[in-house]
């Protein structure tokens, strides 16, 4: 996100989370600066600005009960807002460095080859860890139910629901197999 639809999106962070919970009193961390609070609150701006209105209003009450301090009038840790985002609105398709050098590694080779490439990568942007052996097993479960899912569709037996599930899931795998391509040319 950048240019007009980062401020635009800062600006919401602001009206639907920041200032309603400054009003209400919300106060920066004992210890805080003024310097600290105003870098936490642009950072927060700044990882939130895709979330839509509706989805910062609840995410300004969620944060209203968790904060912190004696008073409970403190800010929360940033990285429990920034979970608790996520669980409401999950982030846009841009990816962290862990997700684009894992799909780029052998393991996203193996999964590619194995047909759970796009069930690797959404385990990845949900988790922002690699899979254990056991969320392995569940996400090559998950590739096995997804192809039956898409040959229904590609069938002509899908409902518009699935339709749109389908395209979504083709674009995930576009976008996967394009970093294992620029990886493989970056080698070259």
């Amino acid at each position: 996100m950048e240019g007009a639809a980062l401020r635009e999106g800062r600006e919401r962070v602001k009206t639907h989370l920041i200032d309603p919970l400054v009003q209400k009193g919300m106060q920066r961390k004992q210890g805080w600066t003024v310097d600290h609070e105003v870098a936490f609150l642009d950072r927060l701006q700044n990882y939130l600005a895709y979330m839509t209105a509706d989805n910062l209003k609840g995410l300004a009450e969620t944060v209203e009960r968790m904060a912190a301090g004696k008073q409970k009038d403190r800010w929360p840790k940033e990285l429990t807002i920034r979970n608790c985002a996520r669980n409401l609105q999950s982030p846009p398709m841009g990816m962290s460095r862990l997700v684009r050098s894992y799909i780029q590694s052998g393991a996203g080779v193996a999964a590619r080859d194995g047909g759970y490439l796009v069930e690797l990568f959404d385990y990845l942007k949900k988790w922002g860890a690699p899979p254990n052996s056991f969320s392995l097993e569940e996400i090559m479960g998950e590739a096995a139910a997804n192809r039956e899912r898409r040959a229904r569709v590609k069938a002509g037996r899908g409902t518009q629901r699935e339709q749109l599930w389908f395209d979504g899931y083709m674009r995930r795998r576009r976008l996967c197999l394009e970093l294992l391509d620029a990886k493989k040319e970056a080698a070259a």
